[in-house]
């Protein structure tokens, strides 16, 4: 009997294979990575900012982007992150964000748990007959460690637990023919540096994330390598008063899976072109209302477009929100993000 599987079941496929990056054309390191959800950038204020942000993470999004970052700290920081997640694709997938900073005696530590779930799915083996309903989905959870280590030197580490969970064993087998799995368990270590050279309002940040054993689905143990990359930036506040602060960021991210291959093959005007750049501003007055705007560019995965939101803070809490809908080419949606955080003032210990 044919087998029929459901749109979303596709989806979920594709997923996996990393599409949902660029799902009109996927570049070839993206393609080669798995667990592409850690590619996904959280925070409503990096990603009103285009994602600029390793040079700037002044929040609790900090040990994602730069964990170098968390030695700046001088309060405890939470904060909440509610993504729905290209709902275009498929109606009920979210992205959830948890993060906190903590400031110690000798720099900080951090962490954040990344929850994506994509929505009940279903297989049949013929238009009558059901092979079961399931929710995959994806989990990070992330402990980091940010030191000063110099004045003008910040040093950061992190180790991620990495969960992804496609399908259970026995409806995978019976839909695709795979043999074992439809889970896979991993983890990932990552390391950043906060550089601030003698110009002020000046700082210069570099990160290598994601770099692990890979992670497989099946039981033959074949492994998707992690989507390990490369993210470099600069940040400048020109401007900072009482009641002005204005700050510029600029990333790149480069996916190092397969950049080999990409560049004895292509060469290295393909390598550049398919990173990704990310450009941001963000004017704070009164240090209580913030604007914010930025610009994508994929040009391999055909994302690009201007990114834009905006935050508010009161008596310890931020209240933030963007919006990254332009950058994509097709129908998804809304694609808003909603944070809130808490500031509590902290002495060190």
């Amino acid at each position: 009997m044919k087998k029929i599987i459901t749109q979303n079941f596709i989806l979920i496929l594709l997923i996996f294979l990393g599409y949902i990056l660029t799902p009109d054309k996927i570049s070839a390191s993206a393609f080669e990575a798995g667990v592409p959800f850690l590619m996904i950038y959280p925070g409503a204020k990096a990603t009103a900012m285009g994602g600029a942000f390793s040079a700037i993470a002044d929040d609790a999004t900090a040990s994602y982007y730069n964990p170098a970052a968390l030695a700046n700290f001088e309060n405890i920081e939470f904060t909440l992150i509610h993504t729905p997640w290209l709902r275009g694709l498929a109606p009920d997938m979210y992205y959830e964000f948890t993060g906190f900073v903590y400031p110690l005696k000798v720099g900080s530590i951090g962490g954040h748990v990344i929850f994506s779930y994509y929505g009940e799915v279903e297989a049949y083996e013929s238009p009558e007959q059901s092979l079961g309903a399931w929710a995959p989905y994806d989990l990070a959870v992330t402990f980091s460690y940010g030191y000063k280590l110099r004045d003008n030197l910040n040093l950061g580490a992190d180790v991620k637990f990495i969960h992804s969970f496609l399908a259970p064993e026995d409806i995978l087998r019976k839909a695709t023919g795979i043999e074992g799995g439809g889970s896979g368990t991993t983890f990932g270590v990552g390391a950043g540096l906060l550089y601030y050279p003698p110009v002020k309002g000046l700082r210069i940040s570099a990160v290598l994330d994601n770099l692990g054993p890979g992670i497989s689905y099946t039981s033959t143990g074949e492994k998707d390598p992690l989507p390990l990359v490369l993210r470099l930036g600069a940040g400048y506040t020109p401007l900072h008063t009482k009641h002005h602060q204005l700050t510029f960021a600029v990333d790149i991210d480069k996916i190092l899976v397969g950049i080999i291959n990409d560049y004895n093959e292509e060469g290295l005007n393909f390598v550049l072109r398919e990173a990704w750049k990310h450009i941001g501003v963000d004017y704070t007055f009164f240090d209580m209302i913030s604007l914010r705007l930025g610009y994508f560019i994929d040009k391999e995965g055909d994302r690009e477009g201007f990114t834009f939101g905006g935050g508010i803070r009161f008596k310890g809490f931020k209240i933030d929100i963007s919006d990254d809908h332009n950058i994509y080419s097709f129908d998804q949606g809304a694609n808003i993000r909603y944070g809130i955080s808490y500031v509590l003032t902290h002495k060190k210990k």
